[in-house]
């Protein structure tokens, strides 16, 4: 014999969302008012974390977002701490 479903489900009820693609962080290189300016931005929202004048700086969060993935769980960085998407 089978188990009743103990969950109900109402009109208009959404499923879970499916699985979030994988995140990944890049850095590039931008020119802004005749300066080069270094980005670190996020795949595949294609929105800018960090805006620099170092690289080594943009590295840094490159690097460390990739390797331990912080905000892949939430899909994505929250849209405020975004400087442009």
């Amino acid at each position: 014999m089978s188990k009743k479903q103990k969950v109900r489900f109402h009109k208009g009820d959404k499923r879970p969302g499916g699985n979030v693609a994988k995140l990944c962080y890049e850095k590039r290189m931008t020119k802004k008012k005749n300066k080069i300016i270094w980005q670190a931005v996020e795949q595949p929202t294609k929105s800018v974390v960090i805006e620099s004048f170092f690289e080594e700086d943009v590295d840094k969060v490159v690097n460390f977002q990739n390797k331990h993935l912080v905000w892949q769980v939430s899909g994505g960085m929250p849209k405020f701490l975004f400087i442009t998407k």
